[in-house]
């Protein structure tokens, strides 16, 4: 059983934000298990925003499927690491015709990319199961949701599984998280999920997609989907073998 580990990677993209690192990750459709975008990040310069130190992460997206199109999706990262937290400083996204950046003193910016997260991850017990397969929240305040054995290909990885609910509680209108990461803190499955009632308008994803995978916590159901409408999942380099060459100056 996995109680605490130390996570180097920014949430919840598998990169260290450290001079020199280099990681990849790869979506699938997870009905059709079809290879959809292939995304790499290189951490390949020293930058500052704000007069904060930080790294220049580099993002490039190969799509595979003809009609993969996620809308603002990122070009630069820019993001520290410290003994203690990782943090998100800055985001240049595509928007229409321009290039746009956001940082952390942008109204948002923590909303859509996060704060300083700690890089300890621990297991306290928050997520209680129940006899009808939901959880319910104790009060603890650990992300940690139980030790699972994945399995991607022919390798299996000694997982702690998280639920992120990026510090809020549980609610039908809101992003759940679930991230797999094995014992030396590098995630090797990710998945997202959007409360059923996530949304403009009327929409019920329990009712758009009954057979995706649903996670029930304190009576709030969410779905196996995410922005794009689809439900995806995500391996990263560490998850099928591959250590990628560090990169040199």
């Amino acid at each position: 059983m996995i109680t605490q580990l130390d996570l180097p990677e920014l949430q919840w993209w598998p990169i260290v934000p450290s001079l020199g690192h280099h990681a990849m990750q790869a979506t699938y459709e997870a009905d059709t298990r079809e290879l959809s975008a292939v995304t790499e990040m290189r951490a390949a310069s020293l930058a500052r925003i704000h007069n904060l130190d930080c790294v220049e992460i580099a993002v490039r997206e190969h799509a595979i499927r003809e009609d993969w199109d996620v809308p603002g999706s990122p070009h630069l990262f820019f993001a520290s690491l410290d003994e203690r937290e990782t943090r998100w400083l800055g985001v240049v996204q595509q928007m229409d015709e321009r290039k746009v950046l956001r940082t952390f003193n942008d109204e948002g910016f923590e909303a859509d990319w996060g704060r300083g997260a700690e890089r300890k991850i621990c297991d306290d017990g928050r997520y209680r199961p129940q006899p009808d397969a939901s959880y319910r929240t104790t009060g603890r305040k650990g992300m940690g949701a139980g030790t699972f054995d994945v399995t991607i290909g022919g390798r299996t990885f000694h997982c702690l599984r998280v639920w992120d609910t990026l510090a809020s509680p549980p609610s039908e209108h809101a992003e759940l998280a679930e991230a797999f990461i094995e014992e030396s803190g590098r995630l090797v499955f990710y998945r997202q999920y959007r409360g059923r009632q996530m949304g403009p308008g009327n929409i019920d994803w329990a009712i758009k997609y009954p057979k995706n995978p649903k996670i029930v916590i304190d009576g709030c159901v969410y779905v196996h989907c995410n922005c794009t409408g689809r439900a995806h999942d995500l391996i990263t380099n560490t998850a099928i073998g591959v250590d990628l060459p560090g990169l040199t100056y």
